[in-house]
């Protein structure tokens, strides 16, 4: 008996034996590379870290009005990486992004009791949440990258089943105007498939049944949008413009009496005539949602005359480095702002009180 164990534990040494050196070559081929003579490797191997350090610090340091320094130098690191193509379609990127969405979609689980929660899910696409509605706008699942091995792929900043289930908990969409990074065709179809409102200029999916088209170049519509709840949305709608494209600017207000104004991709210097005295037309807006780079922002706000102001566009992946809007950059241009105003990232959210 004891020759047979014996001889048994000696089969299973020899088998065991055999698979670590059939093994080894794969191990050997496993391991890191070296450091030093490559410094592309290093350098994305610290930005992994990097990302990981971004993701974790943005739930440590949530946004508030103004930013602190500490925040400040979170977001500043995001750009850097943003702005480095290196990372672009990279497995780090799309872990990052992953991420912060995760955190949309789980935030989105909590209903809201009290105020107005605006949510910045990619880009301008953003969902403002009271407790009888959930408004979304320029909802997109955004690509990586204007350039790089993987341009014009369907790697998304928003994966499908992310998206689906953000969609989900949303009652109407509005649409700014006719570019890809606002207007999502898939995204369209889940909200029609839903039997839930989309709204948008005469420009965007003019043929689509189901799409409600909103214009004017004169003056301001005042309409009123139902939802499937049963609640009746009052719905401002000013004919903005990102020359030469229709740009409806959206000022929504809920039963509960907040207002929130999505302005698109406002850029013309000829509709500052009436810009300059939109509050006339909308009195009250607690949350002003504006892309970061439109002209004269000061101006605009002024016209506007928000609670908040809540800056948007940063940082499209879709764009070339030059016109990926950094974070750094949007407050220099509202350093000398009067408003309170808060600047999100993606995945992050700010509570109207």
């Amino acid at each position: 008996m004891k020759k047979l164990i014996y001889s048994l534990m000696l089969i299973c040494f020899a088998i065991t034996a055999t698979d670590v050196v059939a093994q080894a070559p794969a191990q050997q081929k496993a391991k890191p590379k070296k450091f030093h003579g490559n410094p592309e490797y290093y350098l994305e191997v610290q930005g992994s870290h990097i990302f990981k350090l971004v993701d974790q610090a943005l739930d440590e340091y949530p946004p508030v009005p103004g930013a602190s320094t500490i925040r400040k130098s979170i977001l500043f690191n995001l750009d850097a990486l943003l702005h480095d193509t290196k990372f672009d379609n990279s497995e780090y990127l799309r872990e990052f992004c992953d991420s912060r969405v995760s955190k949309t979609v789980a935030r989105f689980q909590t209903p809201v009791k009290k105020g107005m929660d605006v949510c910045k899910v990619y880009n301008e696409g953003f969902v403002a949440r009271t407790k009888s509605a959930s408004i979304a706008f320029d909802l997109v699942r955004g690509t990586y990258l204007a350039s790089g091995a993987h341009k014009g792929s369907d790697y998304r900043i928003v994966a499908d089943d992310q998206m689906a289930a953000i969609i989900d908990k949303c009652d109407v969409l509005f649409l700014s105007h006719n570019h890809a990074d606002h207007v999502d065709r898939w995204v369209v179809d889940k909200f029609i498939a839903a039997n839930k409102p989309v709204i948008a200029p005469t420009q965007i999916l003019p043929d689509v049944k189901g799409v409600t088209h909103y214009r004017s170049e004169t003056e301001v519509l005042s309409v009123e949008v139902p939802l499937k709840t049963g609640i009746t949305l009052a719905v401002k709608i000013f004919p903005g413009h990102q020359h030469p494209i229709m740009n409806n600017i959206y000022v929504v207000t809920t039963p509960e009496g907040y207002s929130v104004c999505h302005t698109g991709d406002q850029y013309s210097n000829t509709d500052f005539t009436w810009i300059e005295s939109a509050r006339v037309n909308a009195p009250k807006i607690d949350a002003l949602i504006m892309n970061c780079w439109t002209p004269k922002p000061m101006q605009t706000v002024k016209g506007f005359n928000p609670r908040y102001v809540i800056t948007a566009h940063e940082n499209e992946m879709g764009h070339s480095i030059d016109h990926r809007e950094a974070f750094w950059l949007t407050f220099d241009k509202f350093k000398e702002c009067k408003y309170p105003y808060v600047v999100m990232a993606w995945g992050e959210g700010f509570l109207v009180k």
